[in-house]
């Protein structure tokens, strides 16, 4: 903890006014985490440069009456893929201003798109599919996490929770300080976060939207050489440095979202 006096928001009436007091704060915020955060911050956007360049390779493919085949649930993953890059883009950027609160509300958003597209890609619920393309809300837990019997998915569950407790008006929602030395545990907290879910949308785009038949389509016509396997080598070194710090929790969400999924009949 820092000393109170430190810069915050203090509610003093002679003092300056809330947006100037809070942009002051960012840019001491911003000078503070680029300090001290360097190669995480520039892990986490080699690595959204990364997944964005491979998705760039196949995206021609998709409504092509070249005939690849795509994988059933192609619509439901590149919503995902296409909003998550965003997403993640938004939430290292608020988190480097010291708004890693604000962030984790999105935060829940990236995750649940996550497990929503995995689920479409190894289901044939219609039903719940449907829903997803009327713009219905789909309960995760009854929905989708109640239906997978493999693997131990308890690490996936105990995180939704957390992230739900975050995105409603908890008292662990938001945050009380903008100066992030105030609480000098949450940005590093926020960076694990996003390191887990860069880790599993990589799985997503890899393992999901990228088919065979996509790869050989990509490999025939796109001009110049493939740099798909460059860019697989690259991103594994990525996960393999963000990945090591991790406690065993994070890395059994990342383990579990990544595994084989077998769902209940």
């Amino acid at each position: 903890m820092v000393n109170d006096r430190m810069l915050d928001i203090n509610y003093d009436c002679s003092g300056p006014t809330f947006i100037s007091l809070a942009k002051k704060i960012e840019i001491s915020n911003t000078i503070f985490f680029d300090k001290t955060y360097e190669l995480e911050i520039a892990r986490l956007q080699d690595g959204i440069n990364i997944l964005y360049s491979m998705t760039s390779r196949f995206t021609w493919l998709l409504g092509n009456p070249i005939g690849a085949d795509l994988n059933q649930a192609n619509t439901v993953i590149f919503s995902a893929i296409h909003k998550n890059l965003i997403a993640l883009y938004s939430c290292v950027k608020l988190t480097r201003l010291g708004l890693y609160g604000p962030a984790r509300s999105t935060l829940r958003h990236i995750f649940e798109a996550l497990l929503i597209a995995k689920f479409f890609s190894v289901s044939n619920d219609i039903t719940i599919y449907e829903k997803w393309k009327e713009g219905g809300v789909i309960y995760l837990k009854n929905g989708i996490l109640k239906k997978i019997s493999h693997p131990n998915i308890d690490a996936i569950d105990e995180f939704w929770g957390l992230m739900s407790e975050y995105s409603h008006a908890t008292i662990y929602a938001q945050q009380a300080a903008l100066n992030v030395q105030v609480e000098p545990d949450e940005v590093p907290l926020n960076l694990v976060y996003l390191n887990v879910m860069l880790d599993c949308l990589y799985h997503l785009v890899n393992r999901h939207f990228i088919t065979p038949s996509m790869s050989y389509y990509a490999n025939k016509y796109v001009k110049g050489p493939n740099t798909l396997p460059a860019l697989r080598k690259k991103m594994r070194l990525i996960l393999k440095e963000t990945r090591a710090p991790l406690l065993p929790r994070p890395r059994q969400i990342i383990s579990s979202y990544n595994a084989t999924w077998k769902l209940n009949p």
